[in-house]
């Protein structure tokens, strides 16, 4: 088996990075994480991610063929679906968040929800303290890294893949509200118009945000479209 170290300002950078050079997905390597990097939870500079993606030997190239080039358009495999929050997944998750927390040395006391209030496929964190600050980092760079290093470990550990949501002094809740009224008013824009309207680019978490403020909405309908981070939301009439 071949294998390879990358880096990356995040695990999810150096991932990313990663998969893209050696052309593959996730099913098809075995990722360790050396180290998460401080720039990656606390962005505050220092030492970048480093993991070590190992090629399975049943993986299958994703590199095209050099004698033999198809026309055919490339069909997306199909997302694997959230799976259910079980209580070894819970502990887990409480587990590692404490032990990222305590390692950071910051002053910080963190609440965990049994579920969250959208699904039961989520993790929810609340978070607080003087230095809740530091957890959230520039435009919450920090807190998607250490929600995403979070999901990343329990998904190789336990093969459950699920939401961990860390609400910091509101700010994740707050972020939602802001979400739910853009989609609000841009709901209201479409029934004055009659044309459709095209949110930014979102998040899967934030598209949920999108589709379940409006499901109740009798005249309008929402489906996502495009790939990758250009991904969005369009709002439309019935």
């Amino acid at each position: 088996m071949s294998t390879q170290q990358f880096q990356g300002k995040t695990v999810e950078e150096a991932t990313k990075l990663a998969l893209e050079e050696l052309k593959a997905n996730l099913e098809e390597v075995n990722i360790e994480i050396i180290s998460p990097g401080k720039s990656g939870i606390l962005g505050l500079g220092g030492e970048p991610a480093l993991i070590e993606v190992t090629i399975r030997d049943d993986g299958k190239s994703t590199k095209p063929s050099k004698a033999k080039k198809s026309n055919k358009k490339k069909t997306d495999l199909p997302r694997r679906e959230m799976d259910i929050v079980d209580e070894d997944t819970a502990k887990l998750a409480v587990d590692l968040v404490n032990y990222i927390l305590s390692s950071l040395e910051v002053d910080v006391k963190t609440f965990f929800r049994d579920q969250d209030d959208f699904d039961n496929k989520s993790v929810y964190f609340e978070i607080e303290g003087d230095d809740s600050g530091l957890i959230i980092g520039r435009k919450g760079e920090t807190l998607r890294s250490l929600e995403f290093l979070i999901s990343f470990i329990i998904k190789r550990q336990l093969d459950k893949k699920v939401r961990v949501i860390l609400d910091v002094e509101g700010y994740q809740e707050r972020r939602r509200q802001n979400i739910a009224s853009l989609a609000e008013s841009a709901a209201e824009k479409v029934i004055k118009s009659g044309k459709p309207v095209k949110m930014d680019p979102m998040s899967p978490f934030d598209r949920r945000i999108v589709h379940l403020s409006l499901e109740n909405q009798s005249k309008i309908t929402t489906e996502s479209e495009g790939s990758g981070s250009r991904r969005q939301v369009v709002i439309k009439l019935k």
